[in-house]
């Protein structure tokens, strides 16, 4: 018996870059090899003959089944784009943010401090030395406070070794008012 051929690749693409075409002939196939294997199931595994094969060719061929195909085939490319675009897209995004990380890293380095205990000893040692000038402060304008009211007279030693020491209270700043 002769073998009859479908032309069904012919009403599925319709050039050589046609991607569509391609991945629609792809799920006719896909349709095909699943018939066959469905058909060998029911009949213990017999070998299909032309004549078992035609009902399958005649659905196939008809013109709502090219067009399932082809719009399976969008289906298919639409999927395959969208994802493609949103890995593409979210490497572009960990790209960019890599680059943005390493630009600021760069940029900070020299000015960032080489360890975090040096500056918080230096902070301690800032206060600390912050607060002895506060008290000497506050400690001479008491100091001047306490004897801007009194005249106090020191002179040192004129003959050898001996100091004098002169002291004038004035009135308002005696014990006894």
């Amino acid at each position: 018996m002769a073998r009859t051929y479908n032309y069904i690749y012919k009403k599925l693409v319709e050039d050589e870059t046609d991607i569509v075409g391609h991945v629609a002939y792809a799920l006719y196939k896909t349709d095909k090899i699943k018939f066959i294997e469905d058909f060998k199931a029911k009949n213990n595994g017999r070998e299909l003959a032309e004549m078992d094969l035609k009902p399958f060719h005649d659905i196939s061929c008809l013109d709502t089944s090219i067009a399932r195909y082809k719009t399976q085939a969008l289906q298919v490319l639409q999927a395959f784009l969208r994802n493609t675009l949103d890995e593409t897209t979210k490497q572009i995004e960990e790209d960019v943010i890599k680059r943005h990380k390493q630009s600021l890293s760069e940029i900070i380095e020299p000015i960032k401090p080489k360890r975090k205990w040096t500056l918080f000893w230096h902070g301690v040692a800032q206060s600390i030395a912050g607060a002895f000038f506060f008290a000497l402060m506050v400690a001479a304008f008491a100091f001047i406070k306490t004897y801007s009211a009194s005249d106090i007279n020191i002179s040192f030693g004129t003959k050898g070794t001996q100091t004098q020491v002169q002291q004038e209270i004035t009135e308002k700043d005696s014990l006894y008012k």
